[in-house]
């Protein structure tokens, strides 16, 4: 397994496989070439240094049937940085489920190499970045994740690790969604993008109409 930073970020050394009447799904790939994402995150505790990560970022380079590249950077505590690539396959290598299928349902699966099966456990609706995302759930023995569902890219994710599980080291860490191109904050549930556009044509329709009844007020003048 590579030592990816982000690795340590979202996902946990332990995985509870999943129920044996659970369905996998289909791989079906919701993110596209040139989308990213970055996360903020904090650690509490007592973390080895390859965990002590403040801030992360992936984007999705290519996207060709379920093959799915990644550029990641991992930027540490100490301020260094680092870079990695990854090729994924949503059927044979998912590797680190950074990207898992999209519009999964509870009991469905997906297989991780490196854990094994992590089954969807449920769909709620959460805001990030502005928005309202659907997302969908899973946990392992130390870990909560959460996956937009649409996309099917990580946005949140918090381990717990007890001593005895990675040494003596005793720490949590918390990882959310910082930015995105992915999606745009809302304004009464409509994108921003969308609300500009929509405010600009109210304003011009305003503008219309004033002109319009100033117009005729000025001709019923003349006229009397």
């Amino acid at each position: 397994m590579h030592k990816s930073a982000l690795l340590a970020i979202a996902l946990t050394l332990i995985v509870a496989t999943g129920s044996l009447t659970a369905t996998f799904a289909d791989p079906t790939v919701g993110v596209k070439k040139g989308e990213w994402i970055e996360y903020n995150v904090s650690v509490t505790g007592t973390p080895p240094p390859i965990y002590n990560v403040t801030w992360g970022r992936i984007d999705v380079t290519v996207v060709q049937g379920e093959n799915v590249n990644l550029k990641i950077q991992t930027r540490f505590r100490n301020d260094s940085l680092l870079i990695e690539y990854l090729n994924l396959n949503l059927i044979t290598n998912p590797g680190d489920s950074f990207v898992i299928n999209s519009n999964l349902n509870p009991s469905d699966q997906f297989f991780n190499p490196y854990f094994g099966n992590i089954t969807i456990a449920a769909i709620e609706r959460h805001m990030y970045l502005g928005a309202e995302r659907t997302v969908v759930l899973g946990a392992t023995n130390y870990t909560k994740y959460y996956w937009d569902r649409q996309t099917g890219i990580l946005v949140q994710a918090t381990s717990s690790i007890p001593a005895g599980v990675s040494g003596d080291y005793n720490f949590t860490v918390f990882t959310k969604t910082s930015g995105t191109n992915i999606w745009q904050p809302q304004i009464f549930g409509v994108d921003l993008d969308v609300f500009s556009v929509l405010t600009i044509v109210v304003v011009a329709l305003v503008a219309v109409v004033v002109f319009l009844v100033w117009r005729t007020r000025k001709h019923s003048k003349l006229v009397t």
